[in-house]
């Protein structure tokens, strides 16, 4: 115990959701317990109390490490500099894949990070984790907004266009789309339908969908 307490609080936590991670994957989060996570890390049920709430709190830890990956990940996208419409398809394209690998490789934590969280984001009893997530996904969104704007300066959106909406409507559209094709990848297999070739397809679909929606509301 003397060890425990010369560590930092940070190191006790990476040691649960590492071991957690593993236990979810194998095991799926429902049937993963408290006792298990805390035994295979080598705490007692009570000391793991110490460093996480509960089950859920652990699990959305591990949903904000992976929402940073991916902020990161499109940050470096959006930061390139763009020329011409091919190069800000080209961008888009890049945002969109990134979203479909985080479903592709870590569908338990895609679905943390783009469902809701029933918690009081404003209240001080709320673990800092929940509101480490809010706010990274207003981050993630703002991201989103910036390539939709250089779009505009290239006419791919029609300027009088609101960009937080556009916004929105492409978070919810991709996210359904990443989703399905993770679901139903064996099915689209049997199709014939290549999964990286068709969901590319798909992205564009959307981008023309939404030009001529505007095009429609103009």
């Amino acid at each position: 115990m003397a060890r425990r307490k010369k560590e930092p609080l940070s190191a006790h936590r990476e040691k649960i959701t590492v071991v957690a991670s593993a236990l979810f994957t194998e095991k799926g989060i429902a049937a993963t317990t408290v006792d298990e996570i805390a035994k295979k890390a080598g705490y007692s049920k009570a000391t793991l109390y110490v460093y996480f709430e509960n089950k859920e709190e652990i699990y959305f830890s591990l949903v904000y490490q992976h929402m940073q990956d991916l902020f990161q990940t499109i940050e470096k996208i959006t930061l390139q500099e763009i020329h011409s419409p091919k190069q800000w398809e080209e961008r888009y394209l890049e945002v969109c894949f990134s979203i479909q690998r985080l479903c592709k490789e870590y569908p338990i934590y895609f679905e943390g990070m783009i469902g809701y969280i029933n918690v009081d984001i404003s209240s001080d009893e709320t673990p800092q984790v929940y509101k480490d997530i809010y706010n990274l996904g207003l981050r993630l969104s703002g991201l989103v907004k910036n390539i939709i704007e250089k779009g505009i300066l290239f006419d791919i959106f029609w300027p009088g266009n609101n960009p937080d909406e556009i916004m929105i409507f492409f978070w919810s559209s991709i996210s359904g789309i990443v989703r399905m094709a993770e679901h139903k990848k064996a099915y689209y297999k049997l199709l014939g339908f290549d999964n990286d070739e068709f969901l590319k397809r798909e992205f564009l679909s959307l981008l023309g969908c939404c030009q001529r929606m505007q095009g429609g509301s103009s």
